[in-house]
């Protein structure tokens, strides 16, 4: 349940100048060689190149470089992941994720970016939320990255081989990398939900002049290490919070908060859940937040992941908020001035749900792979178990274009059963998977 008041003030936040130093999220262990990699790797991106390109080959280059500044593209949904597509290398187009939280661009393990044969001789460790290893990814010089009609050229991004994503396999892997810093360093980013369009335009008083109207409201973020983060309150059910939280639209959750200080009082009624991160499993409890404010925007009864084993808390951070819950506004980044624009979008009143199936899912080349089955739950019941392949869904094909259709109906509050069909070791079965609520 949503409440939305409007207020009459907006917060006001201080400038900041332009930065373009990409710094990844965890170094560990760098050798004097290595450590010389990571400075040519920030050089590198202070100095990449920025470009908005005409289709019409007519127009004079100059009057290209001052009048185009400014690109749409669409994008898809995917897993509550925002995806569109991305030319690397002015090759073959691939599939990225636009994510907030990202610090660096990434070009991740897929059958597309093996074709374009990159270089594993600049290792760096990297990190992120989860409870084991840091792995290994490597430092990939003189990319360049095409986005509509907009590129970034000239620059340094991360390669991340399976081994340092939150995949087991290939097939599980469903972006072929991840728009990161760079984008939201150099320019506005507005995330129209309604349009599902994708719009950078670069940081000037005119362009930024569109949405000081008021159907946008304005929210103070602060940009600590390329990553954005807002000031807000929550009520655990005892007690006022104020809270600082990670702007991630790279995360598929709601809102997860760091709750191994015991800071935040837990709901009555949880349920174990495992999150999956760069350096591994995460252990959660989910339950159900009285309160929580975004902008002039309250939830109630909003499901929540109490994190209790392999957070990730960046400058300080008590949490994430993830796209889960950003996808219902039309968002505006402005990192360089530190702010965020915001407004509902159409579908801000759609509930928001909690499990209600015990299965945790992934998006898989064959349909939607199971990576857990919750005990005493209608998954458990059916005798799913993990590792199998949902491979049907009210009797269509389990696809991309619909595993966020399958998620949305294993949480609905108003279904009582979802009918599945799956594979596991080459056998088929089919059954009607109770749903019940779990918080």
């Amino acid at each position: 349940m949503t409440n939305h008041t409007k207020k009459a003030t907006c917060i006001r936040c201080k400038c900041n100048c332009l930065r373009w130093v990409l710094v990844t999220t965890v170094l560990i262990g760098l050798s004097g060689c290595r450590i010389w990699d990571m400075a040519a790797f920030q050089w590198k991106n202070e100095n990449a190149k920025i470009a908005w390109q005409s289709e019409d080959k007519n127009v004079d280059k100059a009057f290209v470089d001052e009048a185009i500044t400014r690109t749409v593209v669409p994008f898809t949904m995917l897993n509550d992941h925002i995806l569109v597509n991305v030319t690397v290398n002015k090759t073959m187009p691939l599939t990225f994720v636009l994510d907030s939280g990202a610090a660096a661009t990434v070009l991740t393990e897929t059958n597309k970016t093996n074709a374009l044969k990159l270089p594993t001789n600049k290792p760096i460790a990297i990190g992120g939320s989860g409870g084991g290893k840091t792995p290994t990814a490597y430092i990939v010089h003189d990319t360049h990255i095409q986005l509509g009609d907009f590129s970034i050229s000239d620059l340094s991004v991360i390669y991340a081989p399976t081994s340092a994503m939150p995949f087991r396999s290939v097939d599980e892997t469903y972006f072929d990398g991840v728009l990161g810093a760079d984008f939201f360093n150099c320019c506005l980013v507005e995330i129209n939900q309604d349009a599902k369009v994708l719009i950078i335009t670069k940081p000037d008083d005119s362009s930024r002049e569109h949405y000081g109207i008021e159907q946008w409201q304005e929210i103070a973020m602060t940009v600590k290490s390329n990553t954005p983060y807002f000031t807000t309150t929550l009520h655990d059910g005892k007690s006022s919070k104020t809270v600082k939280l990670m702007l991630d639209t790279g995360s598929t959750g709601t809102l997860s908060l760091f709750a191994q200080n015991e800071r935040f009082a837990l709901p009555d009624k949880t349920f174990a859940a495992t999150s999956t991160g760069i350096k591994g499993d995460s252990a959660n409890l989910v339950g159900s937040l009285s309160h929580f404010s975004f902008g002039d925007v309250t939830f109630e009864h909003l499901p929540t992941y109490f994190r209790f084993e392999g957070s990730n808390s960046q400058d300080g951070s008590d949490g994430v908020l993830g796209n889960q819950v950003l996808k219902r506004f039309n968002t505006v980044f402005d990192f360089s001035e530190e702010r965020m624009w915001y407004q509902p979008s159409k579908r801000f009143s759609s509930f928001i749900g909690a499990d209600r199936s015990g299965l945790r899912l992934l998006p898989h080349s064959q349909g939607a792979i199971v990576l857990d089955v919750a005990k005493d739950t209608g998954a458990y019941a059916a005798k799913i178990l993990v590792n199998s392949i949902i491979t049907d869904f009210e009797g269509e094909p389990v696809t991309y274009a619909n595993f966020d259709k399958l998620k949305m109906a294993l949480s609905h509050p108003k279904r009582e059963t979802v009918p599945l069909c799956w594979e596991f070791k080459n056998q088929k079965f089919c059954n009607e998977i109770q749903l019940d609520s779990r918080i």
